[in-house]
């Protein structure tokens, strides 16, 4: 009988909890949405609480709506330890969960961006002891008491500021400290922190470095402009590396080297195209994988390219003077559009202001002053009475539209401009005032009339702007400007050539330079694919066979080379400017080879290139700036955790709000297990959207946002190191 009563009462338990269950399941269900509306709106609430016209009636419209919370609430909870008490009072207590996990809540998807090659060569994601400064630190447009210093921070938890400290010395060892300072960075303009210092002495050599959440970066080496009479200098010029398409090892060789002023970059430092998109595809795969459009993507694209050693070690020994040329926006831009840009992509024109925004916030050059265009990017800086550097902007400030073909009615326009009016008033300015030894004209796109014929796009250069090449011309020749010389990138060929306004017509002659008003270099690529390594199948005639062809009928040119990657060194000296080409021995695997080949070089007053077989002998620079972080850390104490060591890294999340899709991309140094999961604002969790072993590179997850509701939840990324938590608002 009382085994019985004892069963009895116990069914009595067992359903009354069951009873509970469905009634809290119930309760839960209908109450749940009111729950995580009263959330968003405290959360909203505070997000843009400077924002609010009425912030008390928010507030008010917010305790009504919580009101009909309470009451119920609180009697489910008084019914629910009734419960517990009889479950407890029988022995068999047991845990109801009040919303139960749901599994597969939303869609993700997973791509590895380590490449076989690059793990097969010890290719590292990122090096963990630099942490939190991964991407380096870089300086760029010198002037005689001015230069530009930056670095990137990269949290891993929510911070909404982050103050980083700097320091400017003449020494390595940071013992004659010229200049402090603080910067504070946010996400509103993605961690970075870009500092012009000023009040400097003219032709210094110095040393730079920041330091934040208790760690230093490394130290760069940079160098100001030079004043007064000068003898000597040297710069690299350089262009065109596409991270797909190889390896950065002409960027390597450079900063090697102990013997230059600056690096100057004619474009296409990055590029837009998602993964696949062309040859090469299995070496290094872009980050994002998909073709870049807004601005969490052109971020995130410079952003991986800045961790390629070579490029942050080049970066960290010079001083860039660098432009953009199509690809830091979109194949073959113009002013008002771009042909791989298309309507689904959105309007041009706010890729093209994203594009800037995110190159402005990521390189290290100097907003101009001129309120109207301060992402002006056409600027002149001076080195003594030796030269002065004319940088151009032929893509995005002025240029009207390609045409197809020579054929078109547009093409002898004499109004059309690949430089825009005010640019080009500014260029003859700049010619015309200069009273440097030598012009140097930093331009992205062959200045020289080169056929090809049709094998290359002579109508996205000059050639496709005739008109405006001539007045060019005339304008020198006119008011017998000397010693001017082009640099030139985009095409990935070599190419060394004098500058004439009719080359087959008699009046130039290639014996003497007659006829040639100035003359031009053009660098080949670092990386991007060159004619033998792009649709060969398609070439009507190989590499070589074009090279020679190019060269007996193009006979201003002095040499063109289609197979090679490299840069060039430009010496310039009171009586000589010489260009000497340096090739890598190979793109597709990281290596330390080169080699020169090519030499060409202009006397004073002659305007037309000469052939040598002898580079020009290298100068004696200053201390190179060390491989490794300082010891003594000139930073302030916030969040020292943050600047661990860390084997895992996240390097984006956005869009932060996000509507449809949310791209999340992390790095790690070595192989380890990783778990990602999802989370309200409470912690609950709600999906576990990656649980696996993944080997050491980059990775990036897309997060189908479009079945959670309106609200903010939590994505923790867990390694076997550390664990990062990311903000989602999805709206």
């Amino acid at each position: 009988m009382c085994y019985c009563i004892y069963y009895i009462k116990f069914l009595t338990t067992c359903c009354l909890l069951l009873l509970f269950s469905c009634v809290q399941i119930v309760y839960a269900q209908s109450t749940v949405e009111l729950q995580q509306d009263v959330k968003e709106i405290e959360l909203w609430l505070e997000y843009y609480e400077d924002d609010l016209v009425d912030e008390e009636e928010v507030q008010t419209s917010l305790d009504a709506m919580k009101e009909p919370l309470r009451l119920p609430y609180e009697e489910v909870e008084r019914e629910k330890m009734e419960i517990v008490d009889v479950a407890n009072n029988s022995k068999k207590q047991e845990a109801v969960p009040l919303l139960p996990v749901t599994p597969t809540l939303v869609n993700v998807a997973l791509t590895s961006h380590m490449r076989t090659a690059a793990s097969k060569h010890g290719e590292m994601a990122f090096q963990k002891e630099l942490a939190p400064f991964y991407h380096g630190v870089a300086s760029g447009d010198p002037l005689p008491t001015a230069v530009i210093i930056w670095t990137r921070i990269t949290p891993q938890f929510e911070l909404d500021e982050v103050t980083v400290k700097w320091a400017m010395a003449t020494d390595t060892t940071f013992t004659n400290i010229v200049q402090t300072g603080e910067f504070l960075t946010s996400e509103e303009r993605d961690y970075t922190v870009k500092v012009d210092v000023q009040n400097l002495e003219p032709n210094t050599t110095y040393y730079y470095y920041f330091s934040a959440l208790g760690k230093s970066s490394l130290i760069g080496r940079t160098k100001t402009a030079a004043t007064g009479k000068r003898d000597r200098m040297r710069f690299a010029v350089v262009s065109c590396s596409n991270y797909q398409h190889g390896y950065f090892n002409a960027y390597g060789r450079i900063a090697e080297r102990n013997d230059l002023e600056a690096v100057l970059h004619l474009g296409d430092y990055i590029y837009e195209y998602g993964w696949g998109n062309g040859e090469n595809d299995t070496l290094r795969r872009h980050e994002p994988m998909h073709e870049v459009i807004n601005l969490g993507d052109y971020r995130l694209r410079h952003g991986l390219y800045k961790l390629d050693e070579n490029l942050r070690r080049l970066h960290q020994q010079y001083a860039f003077i660098s432009v953009w040329d199509d690809h830091e926006s979109a194949n073959n831009s113009w002013q008002n559009g771009a042909s791989n840009h298309n309507a689904d992509e959105g309007t041009w024109a706010v890729r093209k202001q994203l594009a800037k925004q995110a190159y402005f916030e990521w390189m290290p050059i100097r907003e101009q002053e001129d309120m109207n265009n301060p992402q002006r990017i056409y600027r002149q800086f001076s080195y003594g009475d030796l030269l002065d550097i004319v940088m151009l902007d032929t893509r995005l400030e002025g240029r009207d539209q390609q045409v197809s073909s020579e054929a078109d009615p547009a093409f002898n326009d004499p109004n059309r401009s690949i430089l825009g009016q005010a640019q080009f008033d500014w260029l003859q300015q700049q010619l015309t005032e200069s009273t440097a030894q030598w012009k140097v004209i930093g331009n992205q796109v062959v200045f020289s009339p080169i056929e090809t014929a049709g094998v290359l796009n002579e109508l996205d250069s000059w050639d496709g702007y005739p008109a405006e090449r001539a007045k060019i011309v005339h304008y020198i020749d006119s008011l017998n400007i000397n010693n001017i010389v082009f640099l030139t990138g985009d095409v990935h060929v070599g190419i060394a050539a004098d500058v004439t306004i009719t080359p087959t017509t008699g009046q130039y002659d290639p014996e003497n330079g007659a006829g040639a008003v100035a003359v031009e270099m053009v660098a080949a690529s670092v990386s991007s694919n060159n004619l033998d390594e792009s649709n060969i199948e398609d070439l009507p005639l190989p590499p070589d066979l074009i090279g020679e062809l190019a060269l007996a009928i193009n006979m201003h040119g002095k040499f063109v080379d289609l197979r090679n990657h490299g840069y060039i060194i430009l010496d310039l000296g009171q009586n000589k400017a010489q260009g000497d080409w340096y090739w890598v021995d190979s793109k597709s695997e990281p290596t330390t080879g080169e080699y020169q080949q090519h030499s060409w070089y202009t006397m004073k007053g002659a305007n037309f290139l000469q052939k040598t077989t002898t580079a020009m002998p290298s100068l004696v620079n200053a201390i190179p700036a060390p491989q490794h972080p300082p010891q003594v850390v000139v930073g302030v104490d916030q969040q020292p955790g943050q600047g661990l060591a860390q084997s895992l890294i996240v390097l984006a999340n956005y869009p932060n709000p996000v509507q449809t899709v949310y791209h999340l991309n992390y790095a790690l140094a070595k192989p380890q297990e990783v778990k990602i999961s999802l989370h309200n604002i409470e912690g609950k969790l709600l999906d576990v959207l990656v649980h696996e072993h993944q080997t050491s590179g980059v990775y990036s997850l897309d997060i189908q946002a479009t079945k959670l509701r309106q609200g903010m939840y939590l994505c923790s990324i867990k390694g076997e190191d550390n664990a990062v938590t990311k903000k989602i608002w999805v709206r």
